[in-house]
């Protein structure tokens, strides 16, 4: 994985200055048009540099008589040529600005390419394209936009072949909200701003702008404040293949710590991680912390059922209801020293169903399957969530019995939900309980968000009702199967 390049260093500071003088010197010698062609093809090479392009070519939008000067951080991502780009940036620091320049010196120099700008809603879309206008009213840039819309800007482009001037193929550059309005551009370039807060980043990012970018090999660089331990932007931001970027409030020479006192007092932490430090914290009310998923996950186990068993095995189903899966947990206990009871849970695979998959193929073929691979005598006890089932399970409970295992239909109410999360929280907190690593469950784990009832039972909720609770509940069902078998599993309300 790339490192997470962080603060402002003076070496990055030397090297940004270094550009500004050395263009300073292109201009002052006249080097771009000095007869030596060697020299001139020197000087004209430096622009390819984004910096040194902006700093030649725009002029500061606050101060329309002074050169674009972009800052060191907004230097060392603006040339970045990895494909995959993510800068987790404060308010008020240059990411819009920098989206822009990136945007319009790719067009302005790249014939016949294609960029595509997101913003969450259309009014924020048109106000990159305002930006980028800006830029271009206020250049010493000869450029040819030849249409402009709302939405678009095409620009022509020429050479000269054997003295005669020759039309080469538009570039263009198109902002669009982060919606369906995408499909059907091919891009070359596709710039996303605070995607950490797309009302369904995941599905937008992987089935519509990303696959913008399969057939041109196109770079993707998004910037956006952090939202948190959550949804596609921090998945990105584990993801080794993204070049990793953090600046705060204060990396921005035009801030100052009097002000980020003033802007903080006014915030709580969870707004002053996310929008002064670029911090991705885990959001009011999260269940669970990241440090507690992660050392809940446990590299040697590898989700199978071992051939040699140390303890007997609790298995425990969250059965499908509307939109969810059936997922499947099965565990072991782990006896403390000296102890005769549980004192830690091992769960050693998490297997997870296609939707639709029947009951009766779920329990005649693959729990058959398990308990015949094991033996019957290495099955404690098989519990699930009945809530919501009924008595359509009756003949399971009656067939589990009939093999000689201990069977406990568990009804998720307020309650016994509030006891069973309760004792679950406890063991993660403990690094009492060990678990294979999978994405969707670590996924669901990190949108659990809670809070107390009236009455002072714990409720358990999804962040948003298109997210799913299966592993959670099947995971917190087979904790309370073995470290209190003598009690029904626990519960609290999915809101």
């Amino acid at each position: 994985m790339l490192p997470v390049v962080c603060g402002v260093s003076q070496q990055m500071e030397r090297e940004t200055a270094k550009k500004y003088e050395l263009w300073d010197l292109v201009e002052k010698e006249d080097l771009v048009d000095c007869g030596d062609k060697d020299i001139e093809e020197w000087a004209l090479t430096l622009l390819k540099d984004y910096t040194i392009y902006a700093y030649a070519f725009f002029r500061d939008p606050k101060h329309p008589k002074k050169r674009f000067k972009l800052y060191p951080y907004q230097d060392l991502i603006i040339n970045d040529t990895n494909k995959r780009i993510l800068f987790a940036a404060a308010n008020q620091i240059g990411k819009s600005i920098t989206l822009c320049v990136k945007a319009l010196i790719y067009a302005l120099q790249n014939p016949g390419k294609t960029v595509i700008m997101v913003s969450k809603t259309l009014p924020q879309s048109k106000d990159l394209l305002r930006q980028i206008r800006s830029f271009l009213q206020t250049s010493t840039l000869d450029y040819d936009a030849s249409t402009e819309t709302k939405m678009e800007i095409y620009f022509n482009h020429y050479e000269i072949k054997d003295g005669k001037k020759v039309e080469l193929p538009q570039s263009r550059i198109i902002c669009v909200p982060a919606t369906e309005a995408a499909l059907g551009y091919a891009a070359d370039m596709a710039l996303v701003d605070e995607e950490a807060f797309f009302e369904n980043g995941e599905y937008f990012y992987n089935q519509i702008l990303q696959p913008r970018t399969y057939t041109t090999k196109g770079q993707i660089v998004i910037f956006s404040n952090p939202n948190g331990q959550q949804g596609i932007f921090w998945d990105q931001w584990n993801d080794p293949i993204f070049s990793r970027y953090k600046f705060n409030f204060l990396d921005c020479p035009t801030n100052t710590q009097e002000e980020f006192d003033r802007l903080a007092a006014n915030l709580t932490r969870e707004q002053i991680d996310s929008t002064l430090l670029a911090e991705f914290t885990s959001p009011e009310g999260g269940f669970l912390t990241l440090a507690e998923r992660k050392n809940m996950q446990d590299e040697t186990l590898n989700n199978a059922i071992p051939s040699i068993l140390t303890a007997p095995l609790y298995i425990f189903f969250d059965w499908a209801k509307s939109q969810d899966r059936t997922v499947r947990i099965t565990a072991m206990p782990v006896h403390g020293s000296d102890r005769d009871w549980a004192d830690s849970v091992r769960i050693i695979e998490m297997k997870e169903y296609n939707q639709n998959t029947s009951y009766s193929d779920i329990i005649d073929v693959d729990l058959r399957q398990l308990i015949s691979s094991v033996g019957i005598k290495n099955i404690a006890m098989v519990g699930w969530d009945n809530t919501g089932v009924g008595k359509g399970l009756e003949d399971f409970v009656n067939r589990v019995q009939q093999l000689g295992i201990q069977a406990m239909p568990v009804e998720f109410s307020l309650q016994n939900k509030s006891r069973i999360y309760t004792l679950f929280k406890l063991l993660a907190e403990q690094r009492r309980i060990k678990m294979p690593y999978i994405k969707e469950c670590d996924k669901q784990l990190s949108m659990l968000r809670f809070k107390k009832s009236v009455r002072g039972n714990l409720q358990v909720h999804h962040q948003n009702e298109r997210d799913r609770d299966d592993f959670p509940d099947a995971i917190a069902g087979v904790c309370s199967l073995i470290i209190q078998p003598e009690t029904p599993p626990v519960t609290a309300v999915i809101i």
